[in-house]
């Protein structure tokens, strides 16, 4: 059980958050050492992208699960190039434009609100909500309606319920109120 998707994404995640919040105590404060704190923000951008990543394979995940995907090796790839894959392109793209400029401040070590870096992160956390949004609303979709249910028992036991629920809104007979 441990080693189900599930749970593979959810220890990823937990490995991300930890390692953010981790640099986050110890070293944002490190602003003395310029590398160390490009170092610092360059990681810190990488493990709160990933984050958000985790999330949306999440999502994935869970439509899958709904839609009745089968689960292969290929798959959980797919989420471990999602989860730190992306991020890491997007941080070797920001630092490779950049220059590493931006990475670090003589406040604090993240990204820079000046030439425009912070959007390095805003932009991608920004398009995986949107995507998250829209898989859950079709997670949602597909689990409340009646064709989301694959076996069949279990199909026609709420299709006889939804037509049982439409008869108990009618009122009872006279003769049962009675007695």
């Amino acid at each position: 059980y441990i080693r189900s998707e599930r749970s593979v994404i959810l220890i990823n995640f937990c490995l991300s958050i930890i390692s953010s919040n981790a640099l986050i105590l110890i070293g944002q404060t490190q602003t003395r050492n310029k590398i160390v704190c490009t170092l610092i923000a360059a990681f810190l951008h990488f493990f709160f992208l990933s984050s958000f990543c985790w999330v949306l394979t999440e999502a994935w995940q869970s439509y899958m699960a709904v839609t009745g995907r089968l689960r292969n090796r290929i798959i959980r790839k797919r989420f471990l190039c999602l989860g730190w894959g992306l991020p890491a392109l997007v941080v070797a793209i920001s630092v490779g434009f950049t220059k590493a400029k931006g990475y670090g401040t003589p406040s604090y070590c993240w990204l820079s609100l000046e030439g425009g870096l912070l959007y390095a992160f805003v932009g991608p956390a920004a398009a995986v909500v949107l995507v998250n949004m829209v898989i859950g609303i079709l997670v949602f979709n597909k689990l409340v309606s009646k064709d989301g249910i694959t076996d069949m028992k279990l199909k026609e036991r709420a299709g006889a319920l939804q037509s049982g629920t439409h008869q108990s809104q009618k009122p009872p007979p006279i003769s049962s109120v009675i007695g």
